[in-house]
């Protein structure tokens, strides 16, 4: 339909609405419902396959403590190649998922890599497992104790490995220097709790094969 309309007395002039013009060849919009389905659908179908590369397949085996672990060689101490590795954290990781099956079924305080078999392999990394402690001081890696010769306080610790008990006395307060397990950055924590102090020195020595 045309309009006519009046420009003056000598002029008439025609306008007629525009018509849109339609590309046949163009697909309809997608309705958003569709949109957020399929993007629902993508982002689950990556998480899966992101969970499936970068899972841990190694077996994980506990051997029980006995004293022979103190003539086993001393951990390694974990390298920043190591730390930057996704799998090897992912690996370390699964390891204390286990152990804390163990802390569970079983009366242990302290585990260290020499209790732990990889594919039938020892562990060869520092590594030490607090079944009773929290957060992330549970589970530690290059673990060593930083004791001032200015420590003004001893703990006579009385400390059992195997079913061999000890008493040793401990130094205190010191550095705790450590990575953890939770974020692999370096941490350290003053131990000024004499219970604490028997308890951390004891790990490390078993670590580095000194307990004996």
């Amino acid at each position: 339909m045309c309009i006519y309309r009046v420009e003056s007395l000598n002029a008439w002039m025609l306008q007629c609405p525009k018509r849109r013009r339609h590309n046949i060849y163009r697909d309809a919009p997608t309705p958003k419902w569709q949109q957020f389905g399929i993007y629902g659908v993508g982002g689950f179908v990556i998480a899966i396959i992101s969970f499936w590369l970068l899972r841990d397949t190694t077996p994980v085996q506990f051997i029980e403590p006995v004293l022979q672990d103190l003539s086993k060689p001393i951990g390694d101490m974990v390298t920043s190649g190591q730390l930057n590795n996704v799998h090897w954290r992912v690996s370390i990781r699964y390891i204390g998922e286990k152990l804390a099956e163990v802390c569970r079924e079983k009366n242990h305080t302290i585990l260290t890599h020499k209790n732990i078999l990889l594919d039938s392999n020892p562990m060869r990394e520092s590594y030490i497992y607090m079944c009773d402690e929290k957060g992330d001081m549970r589970s530690v890696l290059n673990a060593r104790a930083v004791v001032s010769r200015a420590a003004k306080k001893t703990a006579h610790c009385i400390e059992t490995y195997a079913g061999v008990e000890k008493r040793i006395p401990r130094g205190y307060p010191f550095s705790l220097k450590y990575i953890s397990t939770d974020t692999f950055t370096d941490r350290t924590k003053v131990i000024r709790d004499p219970v604490q102090a028997c308890k951390w020195q004891h790990a490390i020595d078993i670590v580095n094969s000194v307990w004996n």
